[in-house]
């Protein structure tokens, strides 16, 4: 008796078996991986207060404008900041500030596809802005964000407005 059929229909459910065993754990790994990013990347504790002290700077009766996103870097700084410190490029250069963010109600400016808009936006900021908290139940949250980059690594820092 041959057997040819039964083998080949046997190698193919092995196959079918191995490609989804290697798709689960592909998934898995991916997921694993975007938490480490984070954890090493993400919200470190002098990055936030970092962030702190560069948004307290200046003149404080001057607050952030919470009805409008934008991205500040060191060349247009002066358009979003100047209004708060007077050298906004050094501050950028002294802190290793690559952008400074001001997200006005998160949740609607992701949803809308308004922040891809934004000029100057990256889409590691995006997929950063994605990890944060977007509403508090009723309201989009407003946040400032800070990336700065070290040693070639950017690290990600925000703040509720």
């Amino acid at each position: 008796m041959k057997k040819n059929g039964f083998v080949f229909v046997e190698s193919i459910a092995v196959l079918v078996v191995i490609v989804l065993a290697l798709t689960l754990f592909l998934s898995s790994y991916n997921v694993l991986v975007r938490k480490s990013k984070s954890k090493d990347y993400y919200d470190l504790p002098k990055d936030k207060y970092l962030l702190y002290s560069i948004a307290n700077l200046g003149d404080n009766t001057q607050s952030f404008s919470v009805n409008t996103t934008f991205l500040a870097t060191k060349d247009n700084c002066g358009t979003y900041l100047n209004s708060r410190m007077d050298d906004c490029a050094q501050v950028f250069n002294d802190y290793n500030l690559e952008y400074f963010l001001v997200v006005y109600d998160l949740k609607n400016t992701l949803e809308s596809g308004a922040i891809k808009n934004v000029s100057g936006i990256k889409s590691d900021i995006i997929e950063y802005l994605k990890t944060l908290k977007k509403s508090d139940g009723t309201n989009g949250i407003n946040y400032i964000i800070g990336v700065f980059k070290r040693d070639g690594k950017k690290y990600y820092a925000s703040l509720v407005l």
